[in-house]
């Protein structure tokens, strides 16, 4: 057919396109089809490339950012140790505890390179309380906010306590990752062979209510234990749980991603998924708490410890509000339960003075704080606290410690 009669029929045909009046539909050159593909190819490479060189640089630039800025950064636990002996390894298994730390041991800790060396030497009994004195024992129960793992043992509240007070002598058994189900085995354990008129029981509020939905389970009517020795798990740990771990313990940025938004979505962390199930849970440990304290004729006073982020004004998750609301409810409905929260002294402070600078356990003036809060307790509304005295304390700043292994002769300091 003629480009005549193409045309024609074109002009007879009332669907035609534009392309066919004005000759658009010829054919290419084979060569230029490629070179346009190629072009579009490498067009969309290059987009790429910049995309991912754009991702990586911000990754550099927010890991660069957190780790110069202490502030931002999240709270990891993760340690620096200095061993002075033959253990090179803190804990061991313990078949009612769970585990405790390897006797007679001693080092030097840090949790991050912003935050003070401390030495650290760990008693007969497997904790780090090495108080002596003649006045009436106090039990004194909980995690590393307890034990003071950002202090020196002689900065911890319990200690602060026993100097201002000698009648009494506080037994700190404070362990790092305890929870109540911990605390109550190892009460039930040791109660019975010390007297005493006191029990003191730190609620750490931003980890206590995770650690006792993986260690307790409901009953109908109460809860059970279920704390194992550490350790009895054999199984190797999965190739994503080594990256996780790897990157928990080197990248800030993960540790902000992590904790953040993936969190509350993986790992067996039943208390995120049910909030109301892990307070009801916890507030039953407090029942057999208070219980097993009244059975050895001792009251029970709980001591509420916030989180860094609370009061850094982060929401991590764990409804602290709700967490008080329950142990003040069960501490106003049951005699001889007690509650003190150092909140408000501690807000009144900046939180990158009274937690750690990296680390975000309290810092010598958090336990000092704490102390303070307690001891009004002690001589305003303990029916046995007659016969302390009071007096005014004032916050003393002690000299840092390097990690030299020479410097054990004062144990504790």
């Amino acid at each position: 057919m003629s480009r005549k009669v193409e045309h024609q029929d074109a002009l007879n045909n009332p669907t035609a396109a534009p392309a066919d009046f004005i000759g658009q539909n010829k054919p290419r050159p084979a060569g230029i089809l490629q070179r346009i593909r190629r072009s579009r190819n490498f067009a969309g490479a290059m987009d790429g490339l910049i995309i991912v060189v754009s991702g990586l640089a911000a990754i550099l630039i927010c890991e660069m950012l957190l780790r110069f800025v202490p502030s931002l950064q999240l709270p990891v636990g993760e340690g620096e140790y200095v061993y002075c002996g033959i253990p090179r390894a803190r804990h061991q298994p313990h078949a009612l505890y769970g585990y405790t730390e390897i006797p007679g041991n001693s080092y030097f800790e840090r949790f991050s390179p912003l935050d003070p060396w401390n030495r650290v030497q760990i008693n007969s009994d497997g904790f780090r309380d090495n108080a002596t004195g003649t006045g009436s024992p106090v039990f004194v129960l909980g995690d590393s906010m307890v034990r003071g793992s950002l202090v020196k043992e002689s900065e911890t509240f319990s200690s602060l306590l026993n100097a201002w007070h000698p009648q009494l002598l506080l037994k700190n058994y404070g362990t790092g990752g305890y929870g109540q189900p911990n605390e109550i085995r190892l009460y039930e354990d040791k109660a019975p062979n010390i007297p005493h008129k006191l029990v003191i029981v730190g609620l750490s509020l931003s980890t206590d209510i995770e650690d006792n939905s993986e260690r307790a389970v409901m009953t109908p009517e109460s809860v059970d234990i279920t704390v194992e020795p550490a350790g009895t798990e054999t199984k190797k740990p999965s190739l994503a749980l080594q990256a996780h771990l790897y990157l928990w313990q080197h990248s800030k940025l993960y540790n902000w991603f992590y904790s953040t938004l993936l969190r509350p979505y993986v790992g067996d962390r039943a208390s995120r998924r049910d909030m109301g199930h892990a307070i009801e849970l916890t507030r039953r440990l407090f029942v057999r708490l208070a219980a097993d304290a009244r059975a050895n004729g001792a009251d029970l006073l709980v001591v509420v410890l916030p989180g860094w982020a609370e009061l850094a004004g982060r929401d991590d998750g764990l409804q602290p509000a709700k967490q008080r609301e329950m142990i003040n409810a069960f501490a106003a409905a049951t005699p001889g339960v007690y509650v003190v929260d150092p909140t408000e002294k501690l807000a009144a402070n900046n939180p990158m003075k009274t937690y750690g600078i990296g680390d975000k356990h309290l810092s010598p003036l958090g336990h000092f704080l704490v102390a303070e809060t307690i001891d009004e307790w002690l001589l305003n509304s303990w029916s046995d606290g007659k016969g302390l005295a009071g007096g005014k304390h004032d916050f003393v700043k002690t000299a840092p410690v390097e990690p030299d292994c020479t410097q054990f002769s004062q144990v504790g300091s």
